[in-house]
């Protein structure tokens, strides 16, 4: 009798703890699919802006390829800002640093949706690495080729980064400091591999896009979200 009320109480309380640890998997399986819809949600965005980033560059290369660089000083002065200007994609990463340093990420029990988890965020860290090397840093060259009271003009308070850089306007003459072919060059091919590099971190949200639509469809199916 001893021995059975000892087995029962153990299996009273290996099925409290499985309901515990089942309870936690749903608690962060939801946390984490809200997450995976604000980051398909922000990786809609980041990939629409560094697309119209592109055309905006496209521009500065033809205006910067004309031969009477002076006549078109207002264009350069305006495209010139969008060789720096950029939007990134950081994913909401609240839960899963909570699982990884909670040794959580355990309660997934299914093998296959554990893995596309720590695939989607290992992608999200080489995308992050991206970003870092296409920092670059010109303002020696602006300084250099652009007025600063003129460039920096140009420059509004708008909310959304599409907004944030004014056409200058017709009445105000805009005149490059130099028309240095070094120095042109150099702002050139700084420009160029700023948009090589960011045709490759195009490819990589792409990847993480789609990791992200199969997460949430096999997250949904597997917990019965809506």
């Amino acid at each position: 009798m001893l021995f059975l009320a000892v087995f029962c109480g153990f299996l009273a309380e290996y099925k409290l703890e499985h309901t515990i640890e089942h309870q936690r998997e749903m608690k962060f399986a939801k946390l984490l699919y809200e997450d995976f819809k604000k980051d398909t949600a922000l990786i809609d965005n980041v990939m629409r802006v560094k697309t119209w980033r592109t055309r905006k560059l496209d521009s500065l290369f033809y205006f910067l390829s004309l031969p009477d660089l002076q006549s078109n000083a207002s264009a350069i002065y305006y495209y010139g800002h969008f060789v720096t200007l950029n939007y990134q994609f950081a994913p909401n990463d609240a839960t899963i640093q909570q699982l990884s340093s909670s040794g959580s990420l355990r309660y997934f029990s299914n093998l296959e949706l554990y893995n596309a988890i720590t695939s989607y965020y290992s992608n999200c860290g080489w995308n992050k690495k991206a970003e870092e090397a296409n920092k670059i840093n010109i303002s020696q060259i602006t300084a250099k080729m652009f007025q600063g009271e003129q460039f920096y003009s140009l420059v509004s308070n708008a909310t959304d980064i599409r907004g944030l850089i004014r056409y200058p306007s017709r009445n105000v003459p805009f005149q490059l400091l130099t028309t240095d072919k070094s120095t042109l060059n150099e702002f050139l091919v700084q420009a160029k591999q700023s948009n090589f590099n960011d045709y490759g971190i195009m490819n990589i949200l792409g990847v993480l896009r789609t990791q992200l639509g199969k997460l949430i469809d096999e997250i949904k199916k597997e917990y019965h979200l809506k």
